[in-house]
């Protein structure tokens, strides 16, 4: 298995300003949109190495169940018959900002709804606390040791344990303020990519930053330089910026994408709701299709596949549609992932070189 997302599945109504009319029943959640960016660059039968949970109530509409069956991923349907799935309400203001509010208790994911199979995957995706975060991966290589023989003091039997997987945390945007950075640095001590996007990095650290100035970029990198030695080297921050790419810095060095979609092409942007999610699950495979050896580019191209799957989910509202040519070709949206990713690398070339990251000067190219 090659991912699996800790996520929920949502079911959403949205609400617009008028005249534009309400939509309703449509797919949402961290769950779905994390999987649409792995399952992109999975066609099958690769597409059954990407994994999820959807907890299906009684209302689940047949629709989407169709939907989500045509992906053909690993996703484990767990019935709740007794009560309804999870439903959110969300409602655009008029300067744009989307209000949000669950319609109903939430049915979380934790390594009890995993399958085997997908306690064994290699790279795992979370969005939720820091303190949740924690307890999810304990719980997950506690179901590993177990499933590999080991028992619960960490004693390797006669079963070879498997191979320490991949953690990616988006940490929960509420809980992005400084009261609880203690939470979030215990966090980073057992993630292997943390993911605030800017507004939440920014809470978080109690900062403002303006992009549009050199000086926000500085400090930035600042920022990001000084947790990462807080904690340890090995880790790496990917700071999502939304229409201004990611940002992805580790220890001494960092580096800058742009977006799929620039200022030139920013109309194709319908509803950026899930990019993000959907540009950690590209991420995560984008990690495994690098060997660990060259560590920058290894997150290089994770960060090329985030920003290439993102695309896709923000060209609509929900998610976008599937075609099949042939048992190994398929279309999104009408266009080919892989003329995506092609046409992406290829704008990049050589402009986006890992940098040196200097605290207190300018940025050196990392030759």
């Amino acid at each position: 298995m090659d991912f699996v997302t800790m996520g929920m599945f949502i079911i959403d109504e949205i609400h617009y300003q008028p005249p534009k009319e309400s939509d309703f029943n449509v797919m949402g959640g961290a769950g779905l949109y994390a999987a649409l960016g792995a399952r992109l660059f999975r066609p099958p039968p690769s597409s059954l190495e990407v994994g999820w949970v959807v907890h299906e109530g009684h209302d689940f509409p047949s629709l989407i169940k169709a939907t989500i069956d045509a992906w053909e991923t690993n996703c484990r349907f767990v019935t709740t018959s007794s009560r309804p799935t999870t439903r959110a309400w969300n409602a655009y203001e008029p300067n744009g900002f989307r209000s949000f509010r669950y319609m109903n208790e939430k049915a979380r994911i934790d390594e009890t709804c995993l399958t085997s199979e997908q306690l064994q995957s290699k790279t795992y995706h979370l969005l939720c606390s820091a303190d949740r975060c924690i307890s999810v991966i304990r719980g997950i290589d506690r179901k590993r040791r177990e499933l590999a023989g080991a028992d619960l003091d960490g004693v390797q039997s006669s079963s070879t344990q498997t191979e320490k997987p991949l953690f990616i945390w988006e940490p929960f945007p509420a809980l992005c303020k400084p009261s609880e950075m203690g939470n979030f640095l215990d966090a980073l001590e057992l993630v292997d990519v943390a993911s605030p996007n800017l507004d939440e990095f920014c809470n978080l650290l109690g900062i403002s930053l303006d992009l549009d100035q050199p000086s926000g970029w500085s400090l930035l990198r600042q920022k990001c330089a000084e947790l990462i030695e807080t904690r340890r080297s090995e880790l790496v921050l990917v700071i999502r910026l939304g229409g201004k790419g990611c940002f992805v810095a580790q220890a001494d060095y960092h580096l800058r994408l742009p977006a799929y979609y620039d200022e030139l092409t920013a109309n194709q942007v319908v509803d950026p709701t899930g990019g993000g999610n959907t540009f950690l699950g590209g991420f995560c495979i984008g990690l495994l299709e690098t060997g660990e050896s060259n560590r920058g580019e290894r997150f290089k191209q994770a960060a090329v596949y985030g920003n290439v799957a993102a695309s896709f989910a923000i060209e609509q509202v929900g998610v976008p549609t599937l075609k099949r040519l042939s048992p190994r070709e398929e279309l999104w949206n009408g266009d080919s992932v892989g003329n995506r990713l092609q046409k992406y690398s290829e704008r990049l070339a050589m402009q986006v070189p890992w940098m040196k990251t200097e605290m207190h000067g300018a940025e050196k190219r990392a030759d």
